[in-house]
């Protein structure tokens, strides 16, 4: 509600204020479990993490309005750069991938920088797209 007085369309908050909520806790349970040597762990915890938000979090919200309103499909998803935004995710999990094999799942410093730029430019893409399309 405060977003929309402002001006800030909801794809901005989608994949800004509302992904940080989502993921700050397991970002809080991972770097703790990696402080204390669990490495393994904390990478689990976030790919399960990311996979119940994606399995649970889409698909459950969605089964419950399917069945709400009699299996209907639901036509009004708009697009928003959607495909862009799975294929930059696609091609960060190669990204992350690759490195994995390359360093025999060793996991650097370097490759946390390299992440976290990446995400600074997703986001700057990803608003960017917001508000070329708005004009």
């Amino acid at each position: 509600a405060v977003a929309a007085l402002m001006g800030v369309p909801e794809s901005v908050v989608g994949f800004t204020v509302s992904a940080a909520g989502t993921s700050l806790p397991a970002y809080v349970a991972s770097r703790i479990s990696a402080e204390k040597g669990f490495g393994n762990q904390a990478v689990a915890n976030i790919f399960g993490s990311n996979t119940f938000n994606i399995c649970v979090g889409l698909g459950l919200p969605w089964l419950i309005y399917t069945v709400g309103i009699g299996f209907k499909p639901y036509h009004e998803l708009e697009n928003d750069h959607i495909l862009e935004s799975i294929l930059i995710m696609a091609g960060v999990l190669l990204i992350f991938l690759v490195l994995m094999v390359s360093t025999n799942f060793v996991l650097l410093k370097w490759h946390a920088d390299l992440f976290i730029f990446l995400y600074i430019l997703y986001i700057a893409f990803a608003i960017g797209q917001v508000f070329t399309n708005v004009a």
